[in-house]
């Protein structure tokens, strides 16, 4: 297997983790993204070892992995305003359970 087509297999593998990924977070389980953090540095230390006219013909699935990172990212955020929301949601509450509480008396 050439240089090329072994960078292209992995690029293959990424994109399928990205989605995988995504598709964990929408069904809210947790995601370790440091194993595709580790990959990502992996391949493109791996296409700079290329000559030019190889690389550049990965140009397009380069692409197609960044707005896989991208829409990875974009759920990422969505992600967090939801826990936001659920936070602030959880807070209100419990302000109003402290406001509205029976007040403490001192009994001898």
């Amino acid at each position: 297997m050439s240089h090329t087509a072994a960078i292209e297999s992995e690029m293959h593998s990424l994109t399928a983790r990205l989605r995988k990924a995504r598709q964990g977070l929408s069904t809210g389980t947790i995601v370790d993204l440091t194993p595709i953090e580790e990959d990502v540095k992996g391949l493109c230390r791996a296409i700079e070892t290329l000559p030019a006219d190889d690389s550049r013909q990965l140009r397009p699935r380069l692409f197609g992995l960044v707005e896989e990172v991208n829409q990875l990212g974009e759920n990422l955020r969505a992600g967090l305003g939801e826990l936001a929301q659920l936070l602030n949601a959880a807070s209100d509450r419990r302000k109003a359970l402290t406001a509205y509480a029976a007040p403490k008396t001192d009994k001898p």
